[in-house]
């Protein structure tokens, strides 16, 4: 495995073999990297009516009913606001916001890419609550994971480099079953199931 530098990056992009869309400007694109802007939505998590997350409810959530606790219990925990460009969205202390990059990707089958924050707003407190492996074949917007790590609020506009992408070749190509993620072709941030794969561990009665 091997990362990719710019000159790769670009012939990537050019024989639309990596999509990374819309670049634009010339800054976005490092020695090894490609800079991420952030979009206009922001999912902010809340406690509110919702005293926990827990994984059971996911795993056992099916028919009718089972999906409408499960939403319930998703609009009590997340609080939706779009913000335009050049306005302001304050990201307080201890606050986690999902946020979608401004930039649709999509992978070929011989690229992985890691997401990781600017060094910039790191140094600010602004953290990547997760580096973002994000898998060969996706398409889709990348949703950022973002939380505040300081002690006053950060101001947080949509169009910003906030995020940064690298790629890493695979010694061969990822088989079409095993290619892309859940969260393929996302156009807006969404919470994860922190119960997949786990189910037989979760009690049945939650």
């Amino acid at each position: 495995m091997s990362a990719l530098v710019k000159a790769a990056i670009l012939t990537s992009i050019r024989d639309k073999r990596l999509v990374v869309s819309p670049i634009l400007a010339a800054e976005q694109l490092g020695a090894s990297s490609i800079d991420l802007r952030l979009g206009n939505v922001f999912l902010m998590v809340r406690a509110r009516g919702l005293s926990d997350v827990d994984p059971a409810r996911f795993a056992h959530s099916d028919g009718v009913a089972g999906d409408h606790a499960l939403e319930q219990a998703r609009r009590q925990k997340h609080e939706r606001f779009e913000a335009p460009f050049q306005q302001k969205f304050l990201l307080h202390p201890g606050m986690l916001a999902l946020v979608p990059t401004l930039e649709w990707i999509k992978l070929p089958p011989n690229l992985q890419g890691m997401v990781t924050a600017r060094s910039s707003w790191a140094r600010e407190g602004l953290s990547i609550a997760t580096a973002s492996l994000i898998h060969p074949g996706y398409k889709g917007v990348i949703t950022l994971e973002l939380a505040n790590l300081g002690q006053i609020p950060l101001a947080l506009y949509p169009g910003l480099r906030i995020a940064q992408i690298a790629f890493h070749t695979l010694d061969n190509d990822a088989k079409a079953e095993d290619m892309g993620s859940r969260f393929n072709m996302a156009f807006e941030p969404v919470e994860g199931n922190v119960s997949h794969g786990d189910e037989a561990f979760l009690p049945k009665n939650s």
